[in-house]
């Protein structure tokens, strides 16, 4: 078992370093291929350029949207109990309202108002 997941883990070494030193060579080489027109400076910011702007702007397409509001199921499943025990007798109705807003004002004290 053991054996197996230093394999695993030796490979995924291995594919890393690949793709390490891959992409540094490729990057060498458009920067050589760019050093006749550009001159070795502006050739190396372009090449790394190349490399370094998709996923910069993958990064920050990914940042900038909002994740979809949490579904408030766990708010409604406790107000339907806390409706539920309220029709038993006035002392629970009380007692639920009690819950039901202390509940109310834990969920939501961290929540802007509008």
């Amino acid at each position: 078992m053991f054996a197996r997941a230093g394999a695993k883990a030796f490979l995924l070494m291995v594919g890393v370093a690949l793709i390490f030193f891959g992409i540094g060579l490729i990057e060498l080489g458009i920067a050589t291929a760019l050093r006749p027109y550009l001159g070795e400076a502006w050739s190396d910011v372009v090449a790394g350029a190349i490399f370094l702007l998709p996923p910069l702007i993958w990064a920050l397409t990914v940042i900038s949207t909002r994740p979809p509001k949490p579904s408030s199921s766990l708010r409604q499943i406790s107000t339907a109990l806390i409706t539920l025990l309220a029709k038993e007798t006035p002392w629970i109705a009380v007692a639920g309202a009690a819950m039901a807003s202390a509940a109310d004002l834990f969920l939501n004290r961290n929540k802007a108002k509008k």
